[in-house]
């Protein structure tokens, strides 16, 4: 390596990034007063209360643009915004309603009410905060804990499979902005840390047992 060359890539340069790319002509930052008051959810089960910080990059995006646009033309953040309720507290997300529709099981007879739940829902499961993503993978903020530069991980989800697969929303924004698939030394190291970290949490990531019985009772 020569001397004085970068081998980490920050939230600053995330936030020039996105200021070059974002298509958006109007910007709307929100203000800091409410994205100081925002916290997440820190797990899924809707009767836990506990909330937790935001990660550093969703905070400075939001405060520079809640209404970022990706290379699709979508708001990156619709989800996120449509889930903060009056105390400013984003709510999870659930897995069960892209599983529901992505495997076709509207078609089989029962609504997703009675198939519920479809993934585990085990209350020590992380929250799941939905970012709006261009293909066919559900993109998830996997609320475990903050690494040392406050960021969390992001999952993925599709059909069945669910798997950690950025080490944060700097990682994966940066490959919807630039279309570069290559990873970076130093998110390999944090996903491979925070895939140490959580491996009892990921491997709890299934099917609830109980689908399976409630499939065979789906109508020919």
């Amino acid at each position: 390596m020569n001397a004085g060359q970068k081998t980490e890539y920050s939230l600053n340069d995330l936030m020039e990034l996105i200021k070059r790319a974002n298509r958006n002509k109007i910007l709307h930052p929100m203000p800091s007063e409410e994205v100081n008051r925002l916290r997440v959810r820190k797990y899924r089960d809707p009767q836990n209360e506990e909330t937790t910080e935001l990660p550093e990059s969703l905070k400075a995006l939001l405060a520079y643009d809640c209404n970022l646009t990706n290379t699709r033309g979508q708001n990156v953040f619709a989800d996120v915004l449509d889930r903060i309720d009056e105390h400013g507290v984003i709510h999870s997300d659930t897995p069960d309603i892209d599983a529901y529709y992505g495997n076709y099981m509207d078609q089989g007879g029962k609504s997703m009410e009675e198939l519920a739940p479809i993934w585990e829902n085990d209350p020590r499961l992380p929250a799941l905060i939905r970012i709006i993503h261009p293909g066919d993978q559900r993109i998830f903020l996997y609320v475990t804990e903050r690494d040392d530069v406050g960021e969390y991980p992001v999952a993925r989800i599709e059909r069945f499979e669910f798997w950690m697969a950025e080490s944060s929303l700097i990682e994966y924004l940066y490959r919807i902005f630039t279309d570069d698939e290559d990873s970076k030394p130093e998110w390999e190291a944090r996903k491979k840390a925070n895939e140490k970290r959580d491996k009892t949490l990921l491997g709890m990531k299934s099917l609830h047992d109980d689908l399976y019985a409630k499939l065979k009772e789906f109508d020919d």
